[in-house]
């Protein structure tokens, strides 16, 4: 029997192993994407695109068979560790009854079972990675035939083609095809392969030294988070060989109730659970009481107003997980590629705090191993760090001449009418800026604060304090649509950061922000938003205020003239759907 914390931990060092393969893949395909730009119109592209596609084949090629010795030695190492682990506790059982079961490593048949499932695992995962070169070069294919129409239209400068084609193979590169033609991520596979392949391998062997030592019964494991079908059957009792009643007890039969054997039930794909034998008629006392079990499967964890479930905590912990390795990605892959990092060295920071708000927000703990990407160090988090600070400061730096808070400057403060809100969220939003420039002036006057609440005006955050040095506060992207206020000390209207982030956070509704003497500028997305257009105007806003800064111009005239280029991106995004109010 092996505990559902040692299943959960198991894979990470196999995952590990072929994420430096997958970021390598992916980081080779982004240089070559980046190239894209060298090929003119009057250049032979179909030849360019012939090279660059099997370049990628050989070099996945290579790489695979590079790497194919090391799976199979760190599964078969897996293997026998958990083997070993899991037939240590089961025999702990026979041995407080007195029994006597053969060691393991002398027993051969149990060894069989145990070379058979290495065999049967290391072939499963071997069969994934054959797909893996006609997989990448398919989609490497795809993405530049759709680089390279959005280029020859006219529609994309090569720039934001070449961006646009490494941020999705980033976010969505498929490296291996099942038989069923469902395509994975290797890091993905990697982890349902290892599970899958050990928790079925020490079933089995459990099963055999059941038969072997006359066991009838069995008992599941239980942890919170199960998959709402595994919480049916976790910690109670089955027969073997079909129901029965006994000792005033039911016990439905074993295969029937848990789905063991089949992909979807116990030990089968990416379950934690497993089981182990008990003998009633010895007085063996259940380990789990239905109180426990119902305690498990409660609704007893709060986020943001409402009870979930621990499964349902951690999927959405999960999906913030795999947020933070998106943008590491991202980031990577567009530095491969001689981008600009800028935009994914932000959004990870929000990604970060996102995550860690909702672990501690929770109870949970950030696991290091599932935010992991490989290659993505100290190096390179430290000079991602360093882009957000420049890109949060970029005009804020420029505006530094804050004002202090007053009594007046609060009554100055006013309701508007805007689409997101009604008359009664109106009133309420209001009231949270009075109350977030009270928060403001008992910091110093440089410092931005703000907070975060749903489209309800429900709050989502604490009061979120900026750096004492002047640089923009950094709010989180919640997962549901949401509206963020923050202040500005200087008065003015909003920043490039402020305007970026309103046009890449989907569920970014309105935002405000909200000046010392209490002036309030507020941007909101209507139902005509247009997200691509309304993009392309932050990406010529960026580029605009990136010359600016480039110049020999002094900083009064670099903020004159950014302050006229971020006016017309407003415009722009009027334009594209976008209310502007002041």
């Amino acid at each position: 029997m092996l505990p559902p914390s040692y299943l959960d931990q198991m894979p990470d060092a196999f995952v590990q192993l072929w994420q430096q393969v997958e970021e390598q893949i992916l980081q080779d395909v982004a240089r070559r994407i980046g190239k894209m730009d060298k090929v003119t119109p009057t250049a032979n592209w179909q030849l360019w695109r012939y090279q660059q596609t099997e370049a990628v084949r050989n070099d996945v090629v290579k790489l695979l068979a590079k790497y194919t010795g090391k799976s199979e030695t760190a599964i078969r190492k897996l293997l026998l560790q958990a083997a070993t682990e899991a037939m240590e506790r089961e025999d702990a059982i026979y041995y407080h009854y007195d029994m006597e079961p053969p060691p393991f490593e002398e027993n051969a048949a149990l060894n069989n079972l145990l070379d058979a499932g290495a065999r049967q695992t290391c072939g499963t995962w071997q069969n994934l990675t054959a797909t893996t070169a006609n997989t990448v070069t398919g989609a490497f294919e795809r993405t530049l035939d759709a680089a390279w129409l959005k280029v020859s239209t006219g529609a994309f400068d090569y720039k934001t083609a070449v961006k646009q084609a490494v941020d999705s193979l980033a976010d969505d590169m498929p490296m291996v095809t099942y038989p069923s033609g469902h395509t994975d991520s290797i890091e993905v596979a990697a982890r349902r392969a290892v599970l899958t392949g050990v928790n079925q391998t020490t079933g089995k062997l459990q099963v055999a030294r059941m038969d072997e030592m006359g066991c009838e019964f069995v008992e599941t494991t239980a942890h919170g988070g199960a998959r709402p079908s595994h919480a049916e059957w976790q910690g109670r009792r089955f027969h073997r060989g079909g129901a029965v009643d006994y000792k005033g007890r039911h016990y439905p039969d074993f295969e029937a109730a848990t789905g063991y054997g089949t992909g979807a039930g116990l030990c089968g794909w990416n379950c934690r659970h497993t089981f182990s034998a008990v003998f009633p008629e010895l007085g063996d006392p259940p380990q789990w009481t239905q109180e426990q079990l119902r305690e498990l499967n409660a609704r007893n964890i709060e986020w943001n107003g409402k009870k979930y479930t621990a499964y349902e905590i951690s999927q959405m912990q999960r999906a913030r997980e795999r947020n933070v390795r998106r943008w590491k990605k991202r980031y990577l892959a567009e530095d491969a590629a001689g981008l600009d990092t800028t935009d994914s060295a932000v959004r990870l920071r929000a990604a970060r705090q996102s995550l860690a708000e909702f672990a501690q927000a929770t109870g949970g703990r950030v696991d290091s191993a599932r935010v992991s990407v490989p290659k993505f160090g100290r190096s390179e988090a430290s000079r991602a760090s360093a882009q957000v600070r420049k890109a949060s400061s970029t005009y804020s730096s420029l505006n530094t001449k804050a004002k202090p808070v007053t009594m007046q400057s609060i009554a100055n403060i006013k309701s508007f009418s805007c689409d997101t809100l009604d008359a009664a969220g109106q009133q309420q939003l209001k009231n949270a800026h009075k109350r977030l420039l009270m928060v403001a002036s008992k910091q110093p006057e440089n410092v931005e604060v703000g907070r975060v609440f749903d489209i309800k005006m429900k709050p989502l955050t604490k009061d979120i304090i900026g750096l004492p040095d002047g640089h923009s506060v950094q709010l989180p992207n919640p997962d549901v649509p949401y509206i963020a206020i923050h202040t500005h000390p200087a008065c003015g209207s909003f920043s490039n950061g402020d305007l970026r982030q309103f046009t890449r956070n989907a569920n970014l509704k309105l935002l405000t922000a909200l000046g010392h003497d209490g002036h309030i500028y507020a941007i909101e997305k209507t139902s005509t938003f247009q997200e691509s257009s309304a993009k392309q105007a932050i990406w010529q806003m960026d580029c605009a205020i990136d010359e600016l800064l480039k110049s020999t111009l002094t900083d009064e005239q670099v903020l004159e003239k950014a302050e006229g280029v971020i006016s017309d991106c407003i415009k722009e995004l009027q334009k594209n759907g976008a209310k502007f109010y002041e």
